[in-house]
């Protein structure tokens, strides 16, 4: 019930988002720079989580940053104490497939597909996986505000 909720709540904000701007007038000048390092920190991002570098990830995610998984949802806070002992496993990993819808010039959803191999406590990671990440800027810097991931449902079967 709660990914349901969940999944919810990520199609009402996108659709807040979309009823709010057209993506071209919303975005700033420096919209394809922007995207490029987004993309970059995303990339950073989940290299420093296979690794467990959480001051990287500290770097990257707000304060008050928000996580929702197939394990549920999380404050960034609690990511950051739970990752060193985290039974989790990576041994692949490719982000692919990057697009973006501004919100407003301040704030962009990245959204892509991430595929990949390991384990997370026994079980093996779903891949592919669907993820989205909105990204604010505060002040001068860009910073992950909220992360969702959804594992892909198998086809049916005929």
């Amino acid at each position: 019930m709660k990914y349901a909720l969940a999944g919810i709540a990520i199609v009402g904000l996108v659709a807040v988002g979309v009823t709010r701007m057209s993506a071209a007038a919303q975005a700033p000048a420096d919209r394809a720079a922007i995207e490029t390092a987004i993309a970059a920190n995303e990339t950073k991002i989940n290299d420093a989580f296979m690794k467990r570098d959480v001051p990287t990830l500290k770097a990257l995610i707000a304060d008050d940053g928000i996580g929702v998984d197939m394990s549920g949802a999380s404050p960034a806070s609690e990511m950051f104490k739970m990752l060193p002992t985290m039974d989790m496993k990576v041994t692949e990993s490719k982000l692919s497939d990057f697009k973006y819808r501004w919100v407003d010039a301040n704030s962009v959803v990245l959204y892509y597909t991430w595929t990949g191999k390991g384990t997370y406590m026994g079980q093996p990671v779903p891949s592919p996986t669907y993820c989205s990440t909105v990204w604010t800027k505060q002040g001068t810097k860009w910073v992950a505000v909220f992360h969702q991931e959804t594992a892909a449902m198998a086809p049916p079967k005929k």
